[in-house]
């Protein structure tokens, strides 16, 4: 009860403060109210926890790291379209296997922790695998595949670790849970917007090895957040019973998705997945090719993708503010259909 009393009295100054900044100034106000609202609800430290792993990392060092990888497959390893769009599928494979991270972060603690040394890993990972493609000369192919695997573990990780602090924190704080996902899709699609824009830039001024280089700094980052975040500690935690915990956990997963709920919608996303044509490598090589293709430059193939992102960004101001409070099932209903119309057309 006092904790419900306090949302309501943060939300009713969060909106007392809205009414109040209507107008030119509310634009550049509204926001910091709107993150001052959440780091005062939930501790600050989870705030910046979504805006590193969501905005820094996923969006403007994914942005980074795709073009980059295209480049450096395509002018440094020298492979072909279709090698790599199998090694793309390699690299991807940290985040088929998700669901482990998470069983991880909900059964094995570490040091007393569930969150945090997971994503000291993951920072961990991404920095050195990311060291190793820039400052190696003559990096083996072999290599290299595993050095952005693992690059790519290290982002996975600390996705399903933020993931589930989200979902904890709208367990205890149900009132902000849209408010929570509006913060995750708009700090991945912001950072992934000026990741595109400037990614072309970059792979153009200090090549696709510079890139790698750069990519150090989110993964270091998200190595900061698992120091700094507000976790309790579990002292006493009886690893014994670990084995237990996980044979609970696979049978409670087990018991879910034999839900229709649950395993309806995940058929239809794994058919609609598995279904689509995925030509985007011979593509990428078509378009930046100087004798079939237009030859784009660099900074044009940057600009290209974050046009997709400025949708994604778009979509997120939208839910905010106007479809928050609708039904799911008609919000999935209505943007798989639009999606499917969209995709006969293209």
């Amino acid at each position: 009860m006092v904790e419900e009393k306090n949302l309501e009295e943060a939300s009713g100054d969060f909106e007392e403060e809205n009414e109040s900044k209507k107008g030119f100034w509310g634009c550049f106000c509204l926001p910091i109210l709107w993150f001052k609202m959440l780091a005062t609800e939930m501790h600050w430290s989870f705030v910046l926890g979504v805006v590193v792993v969501y905005g820094i990392s996923q969006g403007l060092g994914g942005a980074l790291a795709r073009v980059g990888t295209e480049y450096y497959m395509k002018d440094v390893q020298k492979v072909q379209p279709s090698e790599a769009q199998i090694y793309g599928g390699i690299t991807s494979i940290p985040w088929i296997v998700k669901p482990l991270w998470g069983l991880l972060t909900d059964v094995l603690p570490i040091l007393g922790y569930r969150r945090r040394p997971y994503f000291v890993l993951a920072g961990f990972l991404g920095v050195i695998s990311m060291l190793l493609l820039s400052l190696h000369e003559k990096l083996h192919l072999v290599l290299a595949l595993l050095s952005l695997t693992a690059g790519s573990a290290g982002v996975a990780i600390a996705d399903v670790t933020i993931d589930a602090c989200v979902a904890q924190n709208s367990i205890s704080h149900p009132s902000l849970a849209a408010d929570m996902q509006s913060l995750c899709a708009l700090s991945s699609s912001i950072g992934a917007l000026v990741g595109f824009f400037i990614s072309g830039i970059f792979v153009h001024l200090i090549g696709p090895k510079g890139v790698f280089g750069l990519l150090t700094i989110p993964a270091g980052l998200v190595f900061l957040v698992g120091i700094m975040l507000d976790e309790p500690h579990m002292p006493n935690f009886a690893y014994r019973q670990v084995n237990q915990k996980f044979l609970d956990a696979g049978k409670a997963m087990w018991t879910t998705l034999k839900c229709p709920d649950v395993w309806k919608p995940c058929l239809y996303m794994y058919l609609s997945i598995a279904l689509s044509l995925d030509i985007h490598e011979g593509m990428f090589y078509w378009y930046t090719d100087s004798k079939g293709g237009p030859l784009l430059s660099q900074e044009k193939v940057g600009y290209m993708f974050s046009i997709g992102s400025a949708g994604s960004l778009l979509g997120a101001i939208l839910y905010q503010n106007v479809l928050k409070d609708h039904p799911f099932r008609d919000l999935c209903f209505w943007t798989q259909l639009l999606f499917g119309y969209q995709e006969c057309w293209t």
